[in-house]
């Protein structure tokens, strides 16, 4: 293991000396210990062997204040070591600043906040909306899916939860987060790390969290009108009521934007009628007919696209210009 991003999860809950931050995050060390570790001004009772036999040498102070590195083996296998006030030192994760990298990375607004579940933040919000953004480090699967069961209890929205690694997520915690509409990103996929520890995303964040914008999930128009031409067609495939037909009145008032007493001339009857016809289209419809003209740009183009054999019997030419003469209810 030699990833900053995998350290954490294994180191992050605790203060370890330099050597074994530098152990388990390999090539990302420098980047960890001068932008993300701070000093704890404490020292360590242990250090790693430095000749990899994977034993702890404890440190021992000696006179005049040197220190050294003593194999605890038994039996004993290592040479004692210098060791330095430095290298001593216990070192500790700085989460906040961390927090602080990637709500600027992700451009969010910031909100530090210490959540309940350990080792658990919101560190801001996302979009207009305001979407949490949490993060967790956790080093357990078993932990991990109690941090998710909590926070999609406490919050009951959609948020966006941030984690080191994909290591830890099971189909039960995933189950969990869909269930509150929430994002699981971790990231060790989603952040690059450059030389002087700057974090950028690996996607542009209106994109990486699209679904999360305000009206992502909303239908688009076209589909709207879809649906709503084809509950209309319908209707006047079942009602097959005398001219003018709920389709003429829809595609006239709702379509056009004639008003009803300009429909009902143009076709021919009473008012009355239109106004009866514009009722069912809203009982079927759940929407107000005058609503449904938001829509009429579309309404020409789903009408053409449906296939159903009573739409392709209707002749536009009659609904745009001339319509027989109908006989009054």
């Amino acid at each position: 293991m030699s990833n900053l991003w995998q350290c954490l999860e294994v180191l992050a809950d605790g203060n370890y000396v330099a050597a074994e931050w530098a152990k388990l995050s390999g090539k990302h060390f420098a980047t960890l210990r001068s932008t993300f570790l701070r000093d704890t001004q404490k020292r360590s009772r242990f250090i790693p062997c430095p000749h990899g036999c994977g034993c702890e040498h404890e440190i021992v102070e000696h006179a005049g204040g040197r220190l050294v590195g003593v194999c605890q083996c038994e039996p004993w296998n290592c040479e004692d070591f210098s060791v330095s006030t430095t290298d001593a030192t216990l070192l500790t994760f700085n989460t906040a600043k961390l927090g602080r990298a990637l709500c600027k990375a992700f451009e969010c607004d910031a909100n530090e906040t210490k959540l309940r579940p350990p080792r658990t933040w919101q560190i801001g919000t996302k979009f207009s909306n305001s979407v949490p953004v949490l993060l967790t480090i956790q080093n357990e699967r078993a932990s991990f899916r109690l941090v998710v069961s909590e926070l999609s209890a406490r919050l009951r929205q959609q948020f966006i939860l941030l984690t080191p690694t994909s290591r830890l997520i099971d189909t039960v915690s995933r189950e969990i987060l869909e269930a509150s509409k929430a994002g699981f990103f971790d990231l060790e996929s989603n952040i690059n790390i450059s030389a002087i520890g700057g974090l950028s995303p690996k996607l542009p964040p209106g994109k990486l969290f699209q679904a999360f914008a305000p009206g992502a999930h909303e239908p688009v128009a076209e589909t709207v009108a879809a649906q709503i031409f084809a509950l209309v067609e319908k209707l006047d495939a079942d009602d097959r009521l005398k001219n003018p037909s709920v389709l003429q009145v829809f595609w006239l008032y709702c379509g056009r934007g004639l008003t009803a007493q300009a429909v009902a001339d143009k076709c021919g009857c009473v008012k009355a009628t239109v106004l009866n016809r514009l009722k069912k289209i809203r009982k079927v419809t759940g929407k107000d007919p005058k609503e449904l003209r938001t829509y009429s740009p579309f309404f020409n183009k789903v009408e053409e696209a449906i296939t159903d054999s009573r739409a392709e019997n209707i002749h536009r030419k009659a609904l745009v210009h001339d319509i027989e003469e109908p006989e009054d209810e």
